[in-house]
């Protein structure tokens, strides 16, 4: 258990909710080694658990230690709000951020297997979510994490084939993903994000995730439960306001088990808006 933040705001000290998050099953058997997509899309396993407001501690936090951070910043893509000119403006401009702010060499959003079309790359790079019934994209409620260890190299290999760029060396890749809440604070499914340092290989278990639409996606993790995890999320976020987090790193001695899901916070906020989001992934290298 982590107890304590480098700075002068002890972890006691930090406010907390409960939420509710799903988790894969605990059990070892053959389903556990294999989590269809419908798990995905449905609570999994749910869990009551204490999740904690990082925004007094948002100062001290880092990527390469907890696997997240918050960061103001302002795009001018989301005054328009359309799409797809919306997306591809607002993914250009989170690419020149995350660029400068990370200080990479070069940047390529994510794309999913199969779609190498124009379109089809800006649109996969960016997922808009609503918690309004019957939205294509709601937020998953599942912890999760995108790419596995394995898999995500070549899961980048393609990013850059669809962007036609060619194989080029590089010291150190990361994904990293931008969230941001589109909806006025506080908002009822907020994001929550565990320390890396709290969870552990043993509750990490590979999803490859049967979609429906498609014949394979390359695997990413889901969770089992663990008392020593320690969940995160930032209360009241605000448009210009982005949480950053890392889903991989090559380099394995960073953190690189930034899980992250949704969860329902009406008990601490029973009026919250409803939640509307968009959230970006993008290939970050380091010559």
């Amino acid at each position: 258990m982590v107890t304590e933040t480098t700075g002068k705001i002890t972890f006691d000290q930090v406010e907390r909710v409960v939420g509710q998050i799903g988790f894969a099953p605990e059990e070892d058997s053959d389903d556990t080694q294999r989590i269809h997509w419908t798990l995905f899309r449905t609570s999994g396993v749910p869990r009551q658990v204490n999740i904690h407001d990082a925004r007094p501690i948002s100062g001290e936090l880092s990527l390469d230690r907890e696997g997240f951070v918050l960061v103001q910043h302002e795009i001018a893509a989301l005054t328009e709000r359309e799409s797809p000119p919306f997306v591809s403006k607002y993914i250009e401009e989170m690419a020149a951020f995350i660029k400068a702010y990370l200080g990479a060499s070069w940047v390529v959003p994510w794309v999913r297997a199969g779609e190498l079309g124009e379109a089809n790359v800006l649109l996969s790079a960016a997922t808009l979510r609503s918690a309004a019934a019957g939205s294509k994209h709601t937020p998953a409620p599942l912890a999760h994490i995108d790419f596995s260890s394995k898999y995500a190299p070549a899961v980048a290999a393609l990013a850059n084939r669809a962007h036609g760029i060619s194989r080029r060396a590089y010291s150190r890749m990361m994904l990293i993903q931008a969230w941001c809440a589109l909806s006025p604070p506080p908002q009822d499914l907020p994001l929550a994000i565990a320390d890396g340092r709290t969870v552990a290989d043993t509750d990490l278990i590979e999803d490859w995730g049967d979609h429906p639409n498609r014949k394979s996606v390359s695997p990413g993790w889901v969770l089992r439960h663990s008392p020593t995890q320690v969940w995160y999320y930032f209360s009241n976020m605000k448009q210009d306001e982005f949480i950053i987090f890392k889903g991989y790193d090559s380099d394995e001695s960073r953190n690189t088990k930034c899980a992250h899901t949704s969860f329902d916070n009406r008990r601490a906020f029973p009026n919250a808006t409803p939640r509307e989001s968009i959230e970006t992934r993008f290939w970050v290298y380091f010559e």
